[in-house]
């Protein structure tokens, strides 16, 4: 081995950045199976009264930055240690009907100054002159 691979595998932090690896990936199943039962819950109130639950619906765009955390620290993307070491991501409202997207941008077309060519193209001599 050379010397880079035994300071590596030597190395304190390697090691503990290990056993971080295997607490996450156990939260991000766990967090998967959060994720399946609010699915499942929301489908159901969605289905019976028409709109899903506002609360869950905040704390799912809260666990949905989470599982971006873990999965960007288990694929050392980032090296920020998610929750329980580092803070829950905060809640976003969820999105109202009042959404403005789907709302049309008119642009006006700018105007020229210059005159429209004539249709006799002999003509050079302007319009009043007969």
């Amino acid at each position: 081995m050379t010397d880079d691979v035994k300071k590596h595998v030597k190395s304190k932090a390697t090691w503990t950045r290990l056993i971080y690896l295997i607490l996450y990936a156990i939260i991000f199943r766990v967090a998967s199976i959060v994720l399946f039962a609010i699915t499942i819950i929301q489908f159901l109130k969605a289905l019976l009264t028409g709109s899903p639950f506002d609360r869950i619906q905040s704390f799912g765009g809260a666990l949905a930055e989470y599982n971006k955390q873990l999965v960007a620290y288990l694929s050392y993307q980032s090296d920020e240690k998610p929750f329980p070491v580092g803070p829950w991501p905060p809640e976003t409202p969820p999105a109202t009907g009042n959404d403005t997207s789907d709302d049309v941008i008119i642009v006006a077309e700018e105007t020229s100054d210059k005159p429209k060519p004539s249709e006799d193209a002999n003509n050079d001599k302007g319009p009043n002159n007969a």
